[in-house]
Formats: C-alpha cells, sequence, structure tokens
C-alpha cells in the first residue's frame, strides 16, 4: 500500500487509491504549502534565503529519515539507484529541480513584492502541460487547457497584481517555475518506477540543504545564532511543508497525471490568501475573491469536466 503510514493519518485504510483521494491529498499539500507562506514571509528576519532554505530542509529531512529508513524494510531506494541509472538520476533530479524552485522563490522574496511572486509562481500550471506536450509527447487531455486559462487569471487576480514591472526578483521567480515544472513532471515518471516516497522527500530534501548549505556559507556566513530567532519559522515550514506537503505529492501525484496535479497544488496561492488575511489582516479585496473563485472553477474543470463533454461542446459550437 503506497505511503501506508501517510495514509493513515488522513484516515485512509484502503488498499487501493482512488484518483479523488489522491486529489485530496494534493489539495492538502496546497493547503500546507499556503501556510508555510506566512513562515518564508516572516522567517528572514535575521537569516537569508539560502539560511532559511537550510534550515527548514534539514528540519524536513531530520523528520523524514525515521520513516524512509521504516520504509527500506519494504523497498529500498539505494538498491534500486544502483541497480537502475535512471532512478538514480531522477531521484538527485528531484532535489536538484526542488533547490531550483524553492531557492529562486525564497530569494526573489527579497527583491520583489508579494503580489508579482505569486502571479509569477503560478506560471508553472501552463508550463506543466505544455513541456508535456511539446517536449515528452504526451497526451494532455483537452479539458486541461481551459483550466489552465482560468486559473492563470484566477492567479492574477489574486495576486493584486495591476502590472507587471520588471524586476530582478521576477526573473528569478519565473525561473523558478520552470524547476516546479520539472519537478513535478520528473516526479510522475519516477513515481511510475519505484513506491518510496518517504525516501525520496528524504533524499530530495537531503540534496537541497546541501546545495542551500553550499551557498549560504560563502554569501551570507550566518551564526547558529541567527538561526534562534526563527526557529518556530523554520520548523513549521520543515516539518508540515517539506515532511508532510512534499511527501504527500510523491504519494499522490503516482495515482494522478502532472497536468491535473499542478492545477490543484495551485490552491496554494488561495490557501496562502487565506491565512494572510487570517494571520497577518492583509486585505482580501474583490478581484482577489474573484481569483480565488476561478482557480477553484479551474480545479473542478480539470477533475470533473470530461475530454468526451469538451469535445462534444466543440463539436456544438462549430456546428452552430
Amino acid at each position: 500500500m503506497d505511503g501506508a503510514i501517510l495514509l493513515a493519518l488522513f484516515g485512509w485504510t484502503g488498499d487501493v487509491m482512488s484518483r479523488a483521494m489522491a486529489n485530496f491529498l494534493l489539495c492538502c499539500a496546497a493547503l500546507f504549502w499556503g501556510a508555510t507562506f506566512i513562515a518564508q514571509k516572516t522567517g528572514m528576519e535575521t537569516i537569508g534565503p539560502m539560511g532559511f532554505t537550510f534550515g527548514r530542509y534539514v528540519i524536513g529531512a531530520a523528520v523524514l529519515l525515521p520513516l524512509a529508513i521504516f520504509e527500506m524494510k519494504k523497498v529500498n531506494l539505494f538498491v534500486a539507484m544502483c541497480q537502475n541509472r535512471q532512478i538514480c538520476l531522477g531521484a538527485f533530479g528531484l532535489g536538484i529541480f526542488m533547490f531550483g524552485g524553492i531557492g529562486l522563490q525564497q530569494t526573489a522574496l527579497v527583491y520583489t513584492n508579494v503580489a508579482n511572486a505569486a502571479f509569477l509562481t503560478a506560471l508553472y500550471v501552463p508550463l506543466v502541460p505544455l513541456i508535456a506536450a511539446l517536449f515528452l509527447r504526451r497526451h494532455v487531455a483537452l479539458n486541461i487547457w481551459p483550466a489552465v486559462v482560468i486559473s492563470l487569471l484566477g492567479s492574477f487576480l489574486l495576486s493584486g497584481t495591476s502590472s507587471l514591472e520588471a524586476q530582478f526578483g521576477d526573473l528569478l521567480i519565473v525561473g523558478g517555475a520552470f524547476f516546479w515544472a520539472a519537478h513535478i513532471l520528473l516526479i510522475q515518471k519516477i513515481m511510475t518506477q519505484i513506491d518510496a516516497p518517504f525516501q525520496l522527500s528524504a533524499l530530495q530534501s537531503i540534496v537541497t540543504a546541501v546545495i542551500a548549505g553550499i551557498i549560504m556559507l560563502p554569501l551570507e556566513s550566518p551564526s547558529p545564532a541567527d538561526f534562534v530567532p526563527v526557529l518556530p519559522q523554520l520548523a513549521f515550514a520543515g516539518i508540515v511543508a517539506v515532511g508532510l506537503g512534499f511527501t504527500i505529492q510523491l504519494v499522490a501525484q503516482r495515482h494522478t497525471t502532472a497536468p491535473a496535479a499542478a492545477l490543484i497544488l495551485s490552491l496554494e496561492s488561495v490557501f496562502a490568501a487565506f491565512f494572510g488575511w487570517w494571520l497577518l489582516d492583509e486585505r482580501l479585496v474583490f478581484m482577489a475573491i474573484i481569483g480565488c473563485v476561478l482557480i477553484f472553477i479551474a480545479v473542478i474543470l480539470a477533475e470533473v469536466v470530461s475530454e468526451r463533454q469538451i469535445k462534444t461542446i466543440v463539436k456544438i459550437f462549430h456546428k452552430s
């Protein structure tokens, strides 16, 4: 049973995970990441972006290691990596892509405003089906494309951005969106090759922490005391976002498509807006609420409306 320990936490006792359950878990991951945005926003008071990334992923890896060791009794990722070159490259690739996404995103928050960051990060939603269709030659269901457009429009309205001024941070966010798209697509591939979500999640966390640490030491040079004031934010981001969120993503994506997963994970921005309103007293203007509604509509369109129904609608309009 896939990630049995994790699924048990959500009351799941079945032997086969349905797509509905996978979608629910992805919604949970988006919820955790949205809540973590608050920690990301307030956690760089005494440390830099690489320090925050290093700290949260060290904590995340520490949480995941006992579960990964327990999982090794069923399937051993490292044996599989030695026997299969694709699994080896894919496992380390997850960590590299994860660092690219989170490292650029965290650094960008120093240079750009949150509104631009929220919108530009959502570019991974259209990038996933585009890369899948154009470069990987994978079939992308017709209902995904209108859902992508609606989701991107919703993210734009939610961000409250009236214009996108060219800033250095914006370029970092766009670069990060490509890494997130690659990360989602690689998960789709590797989880069909080996069912070891805890080991994969632990390994990608370790790789991310190591790369962040190597960059942190010469550029930011924080002392251990610098981490103490932001330990609550680091712990929350490490345990909730890394330990739970990314592991849930690995488990759930085995049972759904990468484009559909990207759309569901875009709910992160909706949850981030909610927690910002609730915990930081940030205003939610009318257009932002409309943006939230559009993102929900996009997710429903991707999961409820079938490709056959889309084709029928197209034929009706074509005949008329």
